[in-house]
This record gives C-alpha cells, sequence and structure tokens, in this order.
C-alpha cells in the first residue's frame, strides 16, 4: 500500500464510523487516516501502512477488544505511539492501558480539538524518541552475529521480549550481557521508555535503599527535598540490575520483596507505594554457589532466575570476530572522523583462533586503539597490541602429543628430553662417555640405556628436531 509520505498516517481502529467522519472534517487534509472496524482488521492492516500513530476505541463490537489490540500493536510496533479513544473511560482501564504503553487516554465526549493535541504531542514526542533511539544504537549496538551461538540467543530474546517475565542474564566479563539487556527491552513493548540501569557492585547497604527505592525531604541528613529511587522512575519500562552477585547481603530481602509485589517504600516515607516495573538482571558469577558460600539468598535467586539467558564466549561464536571486528571498525573510525582502516587477512585468521579472554570488549577495545593510531586507513602494527594479540602458541613437534592418552604422550616426551639431552652433553664433552656422565651426574650406564633405546626403538621418539 503505498501512501503519501509529506504528512503522518494515521490508522483509526474503531467500529463506528462517525469519530472517523468528524476527525476528518476537522483536520481536512493534515493526516492521511486509514481505518479498520476491528482490532483483527487493524494488526492486519498495521504492517501495511505502517502509521506514525494509532487511535484505538476500547470497546470494539466484535473479536478482541481494545486493551488485547494495544498488547498486540505493541509486539509488532513498539514505538509507534497509541492513543486510546473511548466512549466508556474508567481508572482502572486507564491504568491497565498505560502499563501496556498507550501514549494517552481520553475519552470520545471532549472536543476533536483536544485530540488533535493530543496527535501532535505524541508526534513530536515520537521524533524524539527517533532521536533518543539513535543516539541509543550509537551507545548500544545491535546484537550481531552470523554464528549459530548468536542466532540461538537472537531466538532466545525475541521470544522473551514481549513477556513481562524476570530474566538472569549470565556469562563472563566482557560477553555483552547488557547489550542483550537492551535488545530485550528494545524489542519489548517497554520499549517507549528508556530502561534504566543500577549497577549493584557501586552500591553500599547505606545507600541501596535511597538509591532504589528513593527519599522523602528530610529522611536523613543532606535529604533536602524528595528523591525518586530507580524502581519508581522505571514505572512502566524494564529495570536492568547489573552485577547482581555484588548485592549487599543485608539488601538482598529488600529486593526480594519489591520482586514480588511491586510495592515498596521511600526512606523517610510512610505509606507503601506501588510500581510495574519489569527486571533483567546479570551476573558473571555462578549465583549457586553463591548461595553454597553464603553470600546470596538462595529466595532471590529463584525469583530471579525464571528465565535464564547465557552469553557466549566470543571464542565459541568466532566465526563473528570479522563481522564484530567491521562493526567495530566503522564506529570509531566515524567517531574519529578517519577513513575505515583495513585489517589484513592473515590477521583475522589469527584473531579467529585467538581466545579472546577478554571477550567481546576486549576486540572492541583492541580495534578502538586501531582506529586511534592508524593512518590514511593502514594500520600501525609497530604499537604494543596494535598487532598481533599475544597468543598462546604451541610446538609444532608437540601438537601431535595431545592426541594421545597422557601416560603415552608423556613417555614419549621423556623419551625426547632424554635423547636432545645425552645426545648435546655428549657433544660437549667431545664424545667422552664418561665426562658426559660426570657432567649429568648420572652413570655411564643411564647414558648407554637411553642412546641404546632410542636406537632399538625410534617410535618412541618425536621427530627430529633439525633446528641448528
Amino acid at each position: 500500500m503505498t501512501l503519501p509520505q509529506d504528512k503522518p498516517t494515521l490508522l483509526l481502529i474503531d467500529d463506528e464510523p462517525r469519530l472517523a467522519e468528524d476527525f476528518r472534517a476537522l483536520t481536512g487534509e493534515e493526516f492521511h487516516l486509514v481505518t479498520a472496524k476491528s482490532g483483527e482488521e487493524g494488526l492486519r492492516i498495521l504492517p501495511k501502512v505502517s502509521p506514525d500513530l494509532v487511535l484505538l476505541d476500547l470497546k470494539l463490537g466484535r473479536g478482541i477488544d481494545g486493551l488485547e489490540a494495544l498488547k498486540r500493536i505493541k509486539r509488532i510496533a513498539p514505538d509507534v505511539p497509541v492513543i486510546i479513544v473511548t466512549a466508556h473511560d474508567s481508572y482502572e482501564t486507564a491504568l491497565q492501558a498505560g502499563r501496556l504503553g498507550a501514549a494517552h487516554y481520553c475519552n470520545k465526549a471532549p472536543s476533536l480539538k483536544e485530540l488533535r493535541v493530543l496527535i501532535q504531542q505524541s508526534l513530536q514526542h515520537r521524533a524524539v524518541q527517533h532521536a533518543y533511539r539513535e543516539e541509543l544504537q550509537r551507545r548500544y549496538p545491535r546484537l550481531m552475529g552470523v554464528s549459530t551461538a548468536i542466532q540461538k540467543l537472537l531466538e532466545e530474546i525475541e521470544t522473551l521480549a514481549p513477556s513481562d517475565c524476570t530474566v538472569l542474564i549470565t556469562g563472563e566479563s566482557g560477553t555483552g550481557k547488557e547489550l542483550v539487556a537492551h535488545e530485550i527491552h528494545q524489542r519489548s513493548p517497554r520499549s517507549h521508555r528508556p530502561m534504566l540501569i543500577v549497577n549493584c557492585s557501586n552500591l553500599t547497604s547505606a545507600l541501596f535503599e535511597s538509591e532504589f527505592f528513593g527519599h522523602e525531604a528530610g529522611a536523613f541528613t543532606n535529604a533536602m527535598g524528595q528523591h525518586l529511587g530507580k524502581f519508581e522512575e522505571a514505572e512502566g519500562s524494564t529495570l536492568f540490575l547489573d552485577e547482581i552477585a555484588d548485592l549487599p547481603l543485608e539488601s538482598q530481602p529488600k529486593i526480594l520483596r519489591v520482586l514480588e509485589t511491586g510495592n515498596f517504600r521511600r526512606v523517610g516515607g510512610k505509606a507503601d507505594l506501588h510500581a510495574e516495573v519489569r527486571v533483567l538482571a546479570a551476573t558473571n558469577k555462578t549465583l549457586s554457589e553463591a548461595v553454597q558460600a553464603g553470600s546470596f539468598r538462595a529466595d532471590l535467586l529463584y525469583r530471579l532466575n525464571a528465565v535464564e539467558i547465557h552469553v557466549p564466549l566470543l571464542r565459541e561464536h568466532s566465526e563473528d570476530v570479522p563481522l564484530l571486528a567491521r562493526h567495530y571498525l566503522e564506529h570509531f573510525a566515524r567517531r574519529q572522523h578517519k577513513p575505515v582502516p583495513e585489517i589484513p587477512g592473515a590477521l583475522m585468521e589469527v584473531w579467529q583462533s585467538y581466545e579472546w579472554p577478554g571477550n567481546v570488549r576486549e576486540l572492541r577495545n583492541l580495534v578502538q586503539n586501531i582506529v586511534l593510531f592508524s593512518k590514511g586507513g593502514q594500520i600501525d602494527t609497530s604499537r604494543p597490541r596494535l598487532g598481533l594479540p599475544k597468543l598462546r602458541t604451541i610446538s609444532e613437534e608437540f601438537k601431535t602429543l595431545f592426541d594421545l592418552p597422557y601416560d603415552e604422550a608423556k613417555n614419549k616426551l621423556l623419551a625426547r628430553f632424554q635423547e636432545e639431552y645425552f645426545h648435546t652433553v655428549l657433544e660437549r664433552c667431545e664424545g667422552n662417555v664418561t665426562r658426559a656422565a660426570e657432567f649429568a651426574q648420572v652413570n655411564r650406564a643411564t647414558i648407554y640405556r637411553a642412546l641404546h633405546h632410542e636406537k632399538n626403538d625410534p617410535s618412541n621418539s618425536l621427530p627430529a628436531n633439525n633446528s641448528p
């Protein structure tokens, strides 16, 4: 369906044609209005017209109701603002619509001029959201990879994103756990609001309640005014608890309570408050071991671990290294206003065989350094860490040992050592076995036995080392 590009497209889902007629009469050619008479029809039209905004009636004559339609719209197009327009408004439905991601909720009775103002405000807000998303994209690029491991991870994220379930994200430091949290949030119906982040390793038990739940004016020294905590700020959005294993033990029961009930109380407050928040948590530690060590509560682990997503090590999806490296090369070159340097194919092969103990973060930092010190699109391999990563290398003559059982490999290695050692000592002693035995502090028979064994059973030795 081809639509005008010079004016916003609105999708109106309402089983009564009166609102569409009145709205067209008021706005004229200001908007392009597409109508649907049921929630199902609106959902079919939505991906075809890609509207800038949706007007949705709560009480639809047949099929799904407006709240269910809102929920499904937000799954398909989470960044499209939806205004609920209904003749049957109530506080409860307004609250529920807000939690499901509605931008505004208004009664059909007020003038259409009010609705027009709400539409203009929502479209302006969407433009701001687009700018925010672009900035977010610069800071947190989309999770990418062609490997089986990353494709599986993306499938898990796609499955979990529309739900409200708590997710525990595990993986080593530098694998991209925060990036996974952003992916879950950005694909969820909550993506119209920013995700909030709390680094639990920075929270002492004294600061925890104020930072997490907020405080009232005068609650403690220097509490000059009311302060909203991260949990309250995240109303209707997502709260990401990073490094959850480092949360002070005495603070853990308070997190558990708010996860179970959604209720909390500001420091110095006298009444419980409620916030509807989705919680994601991440750790690079094994929480079950922390439970056994007594540093983490078992009940909190069970509550957080409703669903677990594990982020693979970079060496477990090394086929993604070229793609990631290229992305970071372009990213940092753009920021530094430099040409994108080329990575030689031989170096890229080394990168793909490197173990990357720092995972994606190590690759990112390495590429950033390469771009910083590159000149005219050429990398400077003379600088430390800008050329080949320091690899753990294995001598070619030893590689065959790793295909053998331990005892057999050890015997072959010992036989080779004896051969090299006694040959070298004999050369230094000009072939004199007595002097060689004195130097090695062994008897002559040991030397004769080692050399005789080598001569009669050459299979016990490794290929000769012909290096000078």
